[in-house]
């Protein structure tokens, strides 16, 4: 046997093992299409003449569905770049069934990459150490992108002050916001505001207490520091709009543009200037703006679910989100008020992922990786049931990480899924308020092994209800994480954070440590271990261990301590009774050895790190 058809027997074998957990599996007749950037999608899709997109894989794949399954189906993906002019949609169509899998797995250990972006090319030598790229789409109105990645890496749009400045932010000496929401200034020290070419590009980044707001600008008086934003405007909630001594930054203009890394897109010219970083050579670098907002989007319908659905290995990445007309008013993790009206059954809207899915059952994403993204990474929404996130590492986000949610309805709220032994860090890196992993409305999720670090607020947040009533969400487990260095740039959250009644919800053996709290958030709220916030009610608090916080390792804010149950916590900063100690360094252990990446996962995610 081939060292290719021993792959595909494994990706059966290790499909079959979660067939059978959720359905009845059967591999019957197995059938094998093979994706290759060098292959011909006029090809028969075969190992020897392989298909060339994924979009014509899943076409066959499609036919042999309308056909009737007799065996799993499987697509083996080998290496490279798949560069996608839309996103890959399926639907009832494209869906296994609780017999027989569908499958699209990487060629066993190559890079298989999934992108929404385009590569820049024709770089010059400009003026110093800048260097220019002519993008004819840009000039003509065709594309407008917000994100740069120069090999392999987010370059930072041109700002002021920079982010290694002495003085890195500005503090707002005033705002206003006109009654009939059709004006609104700010006040920046004089000093501070130029008449920016391209006004209109220009934005401030402003920090709120647990979410940030951003926003276009429309005038700017250098003489008076009075900055007015561009219309229109959202009626945000009192406590995140714009206000007097909140933290700021500038962004997006020529003359920010002063430090390695940064960027800057002439959106009148399509002249886009980049100042290289050390070690980056433009003759040779790989350039990547991001094009589509969706990558993946799997969506099925009521009495009709996409089933046994799987994605195993593969790499998503450069995605866009434009930030719309009113800006960004952020609320909570990373969902915001619009200016216009509120979509059916939504308070708010959300920040848009890469990855979507909903009427869904037993789909999986495993073993992959979602990175360079400028929205959030994968949401699993309206009746998701039985699906897996797994073993995939999730980092370079803009916004939320991983998402699972659904309307507090007991029929379409999401109901046993799993994210386990993931590595998310670094997420939020441009809208500040995000959350690793976020979980509203659900039930009986799973969130185990993962290991969460480096983010600007939350590490896990879960539920969706801000005070104690009955809602659909509830019976959740989340055990054996490993969550630290969060809340680095805002305040008010913690490395696991909640909201409302949850009956039979665990938090039990998550190893949680090092909660900072940024020098330029805004207001007086503490940042801790577990935030047990507005209505929460109805938790097992069992093994935890928590140290080194910023504040309290717990803090309760409209809820009760008895309202749950707690069982061997060891919370840092206490001195337990000297009886306690001993059972208190057993806990400790127990947990420390246990909580976060499972061995396999840990090797295979970390590498080096994990020794």
């Amino acid at each position: 046997m081939s060292r290719q058809g021993t792959f595909v027997v494994a990706v059966v074998i290790a499909v079959l093992g979660y067939a059978a957990a959720w359905g009845r599996a059967d591999a019957g007749r197995a059938t094998v299409f093979h994706v290759s950037v060098g292959g011909s999608d006029t090809g028969p899709g075969t190992e020897g003449k392989p298909f060339a997109t994924l979009g014509r894989a899943r076409q066959a794949v499609r036919r042999k569905i309308a056909a009737g399954l007799t065996g799993d189906v499987t697509v083996v993906v080998a290496a490279g770049v798949y560069e996608l002019a839309e996103p890959l949609v399926f639907g009832p169509a494209d869906s296994g069934t609780r017999q027989h899998a569908v499958s699209y797995v990487a060629a066993d250990n190559e890079k298989a990459v999934v992108s929404g972006g385009r590569r820049i090319t024709g770089w010059k030598r400009a003026k110093g150490k800048l260097w220019t790229a002519d993008v004819g789409d840009v000039k003509a109105g065709r594309w407008h992108f917000r994100q740069l990645f120069v090999d392999g890496r987010r370059a930072r749009r041109a700002r002021t002050p920079n982010a290694d400045d002495k003085t890195s932010y500005l503090q707002l000496t005033g705002a206003s916001l006109a009654a009939d929401l059709k004006t609104y200034q700010l006040r920046l020290p004089p000093k501070h505001v130029r008449d920016w070419r391209n006004i209109r590009d220009v934005e401030i980044v402003i920090h709120g207490n647990w979410a940030i707001n951003r926003k276009r600008l429309q005038q700017a008086d250098a003489k008076t520091g009075t900055i007015t934003l561009a219309p229109p405007h959202a009626k945000a909630i009192p406590w995140n709009r714009p206000d007097k001594g909140k933290f700021c930054y500038l962004e997006n203009a020529a003359e920010m543009l002063d430090r390695p890394g940064e960027w800057y897109l002439n959106r009148p010219t399509g002249v886009l200037t980049y100042w290289p970083r050390e070690g980056e050579d433009m003759a040779k670098a790989h350039v990547v703006a991001p094009v589509l907002g969706r990558l993946v989007e799997i969506v099925g319908g009521v009495g009709a679910p996409v089933r046994n659905l799987h994605f195993r290995g593969i790499r998503f990445e450069h995605t866009a989100w434009p930030l719309p007309a009113e800006g960004y008013h952020g609320i909570q993790a990373c969902h915001y008020t619009a200016a216009g009206p509120r979509p059916p059954g939504r308070r708010w809207r959300g920040i848009e992922p890469a990855i979507f899915c909903e009427y869904v059952e037993g789909v999986s994403f495993t073993d992959g990786a979602i990175a360079h993204i400028g929205g959030s990474g994968v949401y699993f929404s309206k009746w998701a049931r039985d699906c897996r996130i797994v073993g995939n590492h999730v980092y370079d986000v803009a916004a939320n990480g991983v998402m699972l949610a659904g309307p507090n309805d007991k029929d379409l709220v999401p109901k046993g899924n799993r994210i386990s032994n993931n590595h998310v860090h670094a997420t939020g890196v441009e809208y500040f308020g995000a959350c690793a992993i976020w979980v509203g409305f659900a039930q009986g999720t799973t969130i185990t092994h993962n290991l969460v670090h480096d983010t600007p607020y939350t590490g896990i947040s879960v539920g969706w209800q801000w005070d104690p009533r009955p809602t659909a969400c509830k019976e959740n487990l989340i055990e054996a994480n490993h969550v630290h260095d969060v809340m680095k740039t805002l305040a008010d959250g913690g490395c696991i954070y909640t909201l409302g009644y949850q009956p039979g919800t665990v938090l039990r053996g998550n190893l949680l440590h090092d909660v900072r709290r940024g020098a330029h958030t805004h207001g007086g709220a503490p940042n801790n271990g577990i935030f047990i916030d507005e209505g929460s009610k109805g938790f097992l608090f069992e093994r935890n261990v928590i140290y080194n916080t910023h504040g309290r390792p717990l803090r309760f804010n409209q809820c009760r301590r008895e309202w749950h149950t707690w069982k061997d916590n060891v919370l840092g900063g206490s001195s337990p009774a000297p009886e306690k100690v001993s059972a208190a360094k057993r806990v400790r252990a127990q947990t420390v050895a246990s909580a976060g990446l499972e061995a396999r996962y840990r090797k295979r995610l970390l590498g080096r790190q994990a020794n």
